[in-house]
């Protein structure tokens, strides 16, 4: 059930197309929220916080993409862990703390300023180019515009559900995310004590988009990005929106099976729950 098959370069360049109007969608609806103390979906976070959060991580992406050493290095970075994800959150944490009702109110307009930089600064240049992100290590450019995408989609629908505002997802934001972060960060990000006893080839395949092939072989995984052919354990057909959804804790997984926007096949497609549960989102 293969995809659409888009070159990384095409799909960066869709992302750069996307970037603009989604950060403006997303500065509008900052500028709207109204009690900034609301709960959001996020446990211990306020709307206030990840407008914050949200500010400061697309100004570190786009500084990543100029190269401003200086901004990046200006963040608070704690000790390293073993696990990436405990890592980052340590890291927004520590952000949240020192964060001002100044950065709060200054969050839509770092938006908007950090998507052009990210748009002017990107153009013309290759997706496998190398780009420090100090909480990640070098990331390729491709990743980093998929992770400013991320960004602002998901922590704008967060700051949505807790404004009750509306915030639609298109199907086609979504495909760009799992094309451009997943292939290079699941390797990263995956809970090594949950892989270390599964021996599994899986292809994941993102309806109208690109196809990734996970090797996980005890403990250690593997991505490609439109793999050709060779062994497959498990094949997964999934809705791009449902899946990234899914996969960043926004959804229930239970929910997207259910619906019919993550189904399993092949061989053995009792592989899929274990498979979804390897990885945690940055």
């Amino acid at each position: 059930m293969p995809g659409a098959r888009t070159t990384l370069a095409e799909d960066c360049a869709a992302a750069r197309a996307v970037i603009p109007t989604l950060a403006d969608r997303s500065s509008e609806l900052l500028a709207r929220v109204r009690v900034p103390e609301a709960a959001s979906p996020l446990p211990g976070w306020t709307a206030g916080d990840v407008a914050v959060h949200l500010g400061l991580a697309c100004t570190a992406y786009a500084a990543a993409v100029i190269g401003d050493s200086g901004f990046l290095e200006s963040i608070p970075v704690p000790a390293p862990r073993a696990d990436v994800g405990e890592h980052i959150a340590d890291l927004n944490a520590l952000t949240l703390t020192r964060s001002t009702l100044a950065d709060r109110q200054a969050a839509p307009a770092r938006v908007r300023t950090a998507a052009e930089t990210i748009v002017a600064a990107t153009a013309g240049r290759e997706p496998a180019e190398p780009c420090h992100i100090p909480w990640f290590g070098e990331l390729h450019l491709s990743t980093v515009l998929g992770l400013f995408l991320s960004e602002t989609l998901l922590h704008t629908l967060d700051v949505a559900r807790a404004s009750r505002q509306k915030w639609p997802i298109p199907p086609g934001t979504a495909r760009l995310i799992l094309s451009l972060v997943f292939p290079e960060l699941m390797p990263r990000t995956v809970h090594r004590e949950r892989a270390a006893k599964l021996d599994a080839a899986v292809r994941l395949h993102v309806r109208g988009g690109v196809t990734i092939g996970v090797e996980v072989d005890r403990g250690e995984v593997r991505t490609v990005r439109n793999p050709g052919p060779g062994r497959t354990d498990c094949h997964i057909s999934v809705d791009p929106v449902g899946f990234l959804l899914a996969a960043s804790g926004r959804a229930s997984q239970n929910r997207q099976i259910a619906l019919g926007r993550m189904v399993p096949y092949g061989r053995k497609p009792w592989l899929a729950p274990r498979i979804a549960g390897l990885f945690y989102y940055p």
